[in-house]
């Protein structure tokens, strides 16, 4: 084979791949570099095209993407290939979901998901800022490689742009075209930089949200609503506007909104129909907002390795698991400090010989009450005395009515009770509320001042510390016990496992099932069936949109004709990555535990002297606050 560019000869190495369009080969003597050979010779056009791809070649294309560098001919001078970057990666979509994740990248977080999003979004936008267009977006033509970056592939398929001239792509998946392109016919279609933003979101949605596809839900209409149809028509299972459209999204996935507001709204845009006019997020877009969810990811309280979007209550990727009891990612030890030998006993010595602040003061509201000095207090003897005497009047009339009535001396009768009623104590309603506000106000200072004592100056915040770290202890010291039962569980069911190791090797997305094409493939992904394995019954299967007994009874004889191919090995060792996974976790508490125990003396030390100033401060806070409401008690009292 004959370059045409730089005018040298090759010689094929070995075979590396096969595809339905060609081979691609090894290239002697040059490990950064293979041929793709068609198996057909390109025409005219396609030749043009590649001579065109070779010219515009830049550092920023190659770092992105398997470009075409040279253009291949045979000795007939017969177009034949081309010679492009060679990329030792994995296909994207062995991200996307946990199964196929523990398997490619099992160390693979959240923030490696982010991360790898973030950079398809950046070759996005390279291809767009040369004036090329990907065209047939969809996860067969990106790889993905351990460190996070990304190179797109089957680049000579891209349409691309030529000064006036325009070199169309003429296929497409229709799970990630646009649904205005729907219907229409690819070959010699022009397609925009907008038309690849749907698709990029697509793949973004699958990154972000777990291998679901955004349009795959569960369709409350008449009727069956397929992948492509429900993109056609903007069913975004996920939207806003999901109700309305009869789509909600499967079981067992997060909502739009975990994510933030930002990355909801460009799904929304991405997705929604008012925005397929040109005004879809672009690629650079994408990336300072994938950039901020990263930065702004926390670390999960129960489970070290979830990192989960900062804003939300509670860890989304705790509750997936609990609900499906898949584990969703991987685990890298982040090392947190020395971890060399340990004497626990030196350093629990340590902790315990940290002072405690003591016991807490009496505080006001517990001892006897006297009136500050000068401060004069209201009397409610006068008012008691009025109350007694015109109770006693109006008594002794009401006793005497019978003995003056006679007589005529009702009329003194009625003075006894003039007199009574106009002794006894009245107040004012208004003053009356003045002092109940006044009371309920100091009430609530008080109980402030108290709640804010109980925050920073009560000795139980050491010792629920403490009592922290005493559990610290307990737990490093119960790690062997741990791993020792959680082996021995493994051991027990190691039946079990092997047989769903084995039903796990058979892919759905790579089987021959009648009726089950990429579309329907998506759809039992975005309900967490993937493989042999995972298809347990036929309510399970029953339960999916689209899938009536025709289709679920393959599926069935499928994962049936796979499992009487097991043989149980009762000699086979458990799986080391199972025992690694486990070793894993315990190792990352271990060290979790072993931090905070080695902080144990320094934040006691520094609990007991803020907890000795807080007291020193706030007592006088105490004091005045309990003064205030028993002088308000008093005052309401004798109203």
């Amino acid at each position: 084979m004959t370059l045409t560019r730089a005018r040298g000869n090759i010689r094929l190495g070995q075979e590396l791949a096969r595809g339905g369009e060609g081979t691609v080969f090894a290239v002697e003597g040059q490990k950064d570099r293979v041929a793709k050979i068609y198996s057909l010779p390109p025409g005219n056009g396609k030749a043009q095209k590649l001579v065109v791809m070779a010219e515009a070649a830049s550092p920023s294309l190659l770092k992105i993407a398997a470009w075409p560098v040279d253009l291949l001919i045979d000795s007939e001078k017969r177009p034949r290939g081309f010679i492009m970057p060679r990329v030792v990666a994995r296909d994207i979509h062995e991200l996307y979901s946990p199964k196929s994740r523990s398997e490619a990248f099992p160390e693979a977080d959240f923030r490696f998901l982010v991360h790898v999003a973030a950079n398809i979004a950046r070759a996005f936008t390279v291809i767009h800022a040369q004036g090329h267009v990907l065209g047939d977006v969809n996860h067969g033509n990106l790889l993905v490689r351990a460190d996070g970056t990304v190179m797109l592939i089957d680049c000579d398929s891209f349409q691309i742009g030529s000064g006036s001239r325009v070199f169309t792509c003429d296929v497409g998946v229709p799970l990630f075209t646009a649904p205005e392109l729907h219907g229409h016919t690819f070959r010699g279609l022009v397609r925009t930089a907008n038309h690849d933003r749907f698709g990029l979101a697509v793949l973004l949605f699958h990154l972000l949200y777990l291998g679901r596809h955004p349009f795959a839900g569960r369709y409350s209409g008449p009727g069956d609503m397929p992948i492509e149809k429900a993109v056609g028509e903007y069913r975004f299972a996920y939207g806003p506007n999901r109700t309305a459209n009869g789509m909600q999204r499967p079981p067992g996935t997060v909502p739009l909104e975990t994510m933030g507001e930002v990355v909801a709204q460009l799904f929304i845009r991405a997705f929604g129909r008012v925005d397929s006019n040109g005004v879809r997020p672009d690629a650079k877009t994408w990336v300072e907002a994938l950039e901020k969810l990263k930065s702004g990811l926390q670390v999960c309280s129960q489970a070290s390795w979830h990192h989960y979007p900062g804003g939300l209550a509670a860890c989304p990727w705790c509750t997936v698991e609990s609900q499906t009891g898949v584990r969703l990612f991987g685990q890298r030890i982040a090392l947190v400090g020395p971890t060399g030998t340990l004497d626990l006993a030196t350093l629990w010595r340590a902790i315990s010989a940290v002072p405690d602040p003591g016991a807490d003061p009496v505080l006001p509201s517990e001892q006897p009450w006297h009136p500050p000095i000068g401060v004069m207090m209201p009397s409610g003897s006068l008012k008691i005395f009025r109350k007694v005497l015109s109770i006693g009047l109006v008594c002794s009339g009401l006793a005497a009515c019978n003995v003056l009535a006679e007589s005529g001396g009702i009329f003194a009768v009625l003075i006894f009770c003039i007199f009574a009623c106009a002794i006894w104590p009245r107040v004012s309603a208004e003053k009356r509320a003045a002092a109940g506000r006044a009371h309920s106000a100091a009430r609530a200072e008080w109980e402030g001042a108290l709640a804010r004592w109980e925050r920073e100056a009560s000795q139980h915040i050491f010792a629920e510390k403490l009592e922290a770290l005493r559990k610290a202890r307990a737990g490093v010291t119960g790690l062997p016990s741990e791993r020792h039962r959680r082996l021995a569980k493994l051991d027990g069911t190691r039946k079990m496992r092997q047989r769903q190791r084995y039903l796990d090797r058979f892919r759905i997305d790579r089987a021959n099932i009648r009726g089950i094409g990429p579309d329907r493939t998506a759809m039992l992904a975005s309900y967490g069936i993937e493989t042999a394995g995972d298809i347990k019954s036929r309510r399970q299967i029953l339960q999916i949109p689209g899938f009536g007994e025709g289709l679920t009874s393959a599926l069935m004889r499928w994962r049936h004709e796979h499992e009487r191919n097991f043989r149980f090995n009762p000699k086979a060792p458990i799986d080391q990555r199972e025992v690694d996974a486990i070793g894993r976790e315990l190792e990352a508490r271990r060290q979790n535990l072993l931090l905070t125990l080695r902080q144990g003396p320094d934040d006691l030390l520094r609990l007991s002297q803020e907890i000795n100033a807080a007291q020193a401060r706030l007592m006088p806070v105490l004091e005045k606050a309990w003064n205030k409401l028993k002088i308000a008690e008093a005052r309401r009292n004798a109203l």
